[in-house]
């Protein structure tokens, strides 16, 4: 058996969150003598791999240097066929997102992270739904033959917006590297927060800079936090995404701007010593699919303030602390028990400890590999 895997999303020189969950689910595919995996890209940049990736007999990576500029409109429009892109037929092929996909003769899989650029269109902007029609993203989440999301809040979402029979729609929860993300203190921490430019104490949220993170939110509750007399500095990190300019503004006029810290995208490598670092990870979106930001708090014994919609409620449990997402002052609230209880800290901690050895990226790999096999 011959099963393709998209990984467009691993040419990028800073992967998305995709591009992560592409990663590590392929790092943890299981050995199966029986099937070869085929992992297709295209572009001027190949995708960068890992030896554990590369050096495995069952996988090859058939990558066509051609400018996507000039071959995704052809993807697009069906002209251009998977069969074409990797010179064979397959049997199966696992799209791990929306975008430029190619048609195909091979039973296809498509996983679905989140819905918000269909549940909340006003925060996007034209140019993004401009893609998702040019992608023709309804279109395939319509007529895929299975879709995985990482979440039964999303799965349900999938299921009301486009009717998708409850049969089709798989749930699979994304994993952690427990290598990187642990409790345990490491010596070379407190270099990489200097690094960065992180003081402690603080609070942190890692999240793109875009109106659904709501984080504008957040830097009103660090306000009136600062206000009471707490002193604590904010961290947010993450790429700069789209609709920027409330959270900038709130930035700039916040009487406390010297001790806030704007950080770009922070890879692994750095992000399980931002976490255990932290006071607490604060995350009031108004949406998620997953919110793997949470899982990987856990995982380093951080508390998790974070808001009560969505995937998240799945997610947290009762390891984590929830607050209505535009509720300021019960954010505010919430955060000052954290910052000022330490037993509250420990409980919550031991909660999260607990709750993150649920995720695992073998578990993902093995079902989504059980599935894809299963049903081709």
């Amino acid at each position: 058996m011959q099963i393709a895997v998209d990984i467009q999303s691993l040419c990028d020189p800073h992967p998305s969150g995709v591009g992560h969950v592409v990663l590590e689910t392929l790092r943890a595919w299981p050995v199966d003598p029986d099937v070869e995996i085929i992992l297709f890209s295209i572009g001027r940049r190949p995708a960068s791999l890992p030896t554990d990736i590369t050096s495995r007999p069952d996988v090859r990576h058939v990558h066509r240097r051609v400018p996507s500029k000039l071959i995704n409109p052809l993807r697009a429009q069906g002209i251009v066929s998977l069969e074409r892109l990797i010179g064979c037929s397959v049997d199966a092929v696992w799209f791990p997102n929306t975008g430029y996909l190619p048609r195909t003769r091979a039973k296809t899989f498509l996983t679905v992270h989140d819905l918000a650029w269909a549940l909340m269109p006003e925060t996007y902007t034209w140019v993004h739904h401009l893609r998702y029609r040019i992608t023709r993203a309804r279109w395939w989440i319509r007529r895929a033959d299975v879709i995985i999301t990482p979440s039964k809040a999303t799965r349900q979402d999938v299921i009301d917006l486009f009717g998708r029979e409850k049969n089709d729609v798989h749930v699979i929860a994304h994993g952690i590297d427990p290598v990187s993300f642990h409790h345990r203190p490491l010596p070379n921490d407190a270099t990489v927060r200097q690094r960065l430019g992180v003081r402690s104490p603080y609070i942190v949220s890692i999240a793109t800079q875009e109106p659904r993170k709501n984080l504008v939110s957040l830097v009103e509750a660090f306000n009136e936090l600062r206000r009471r007399g707490h002193h604590f500095s904010l961290v947010l990190a993450g790429g700069r995404g789209w609709k920027r300019r409330a959270l900038h503004r709130a930035i700039d006029q916040s009487p406390y701007r010297a001790n806030i810290t704007l950080l770009d995208f922070v890879d692994d490598t750095h992000r399980p010593a931002l976490l255990r670092g932290a006071l607490c990870l604060c995350l009031p979106s108004r949406y998620e699919g997953f919110g793997m930001q949470v899982a990987e708090a856990m995982a380093c014994g951080t508390p998790v303030v974070t808001a009560r919609n969505s995937s998240l409620l799945e997610v947290g449990q009762d390891a984590v602390l929830f607050v209505r997402s535009m509720n300021v002052r019960e954010l505010t609230d919430v955060l000052e028990q954290v910052i000022t209880d330490p037993n509250l800290r420990s409980t919550l901690r031991a909660r999260g400890l607990a709750r993150a050895a649920d995720f695992s990226w073998a578990a993902t790999a093995q079902s989504i590999h059980t599935l894809l096999t299963r049903a081709a």
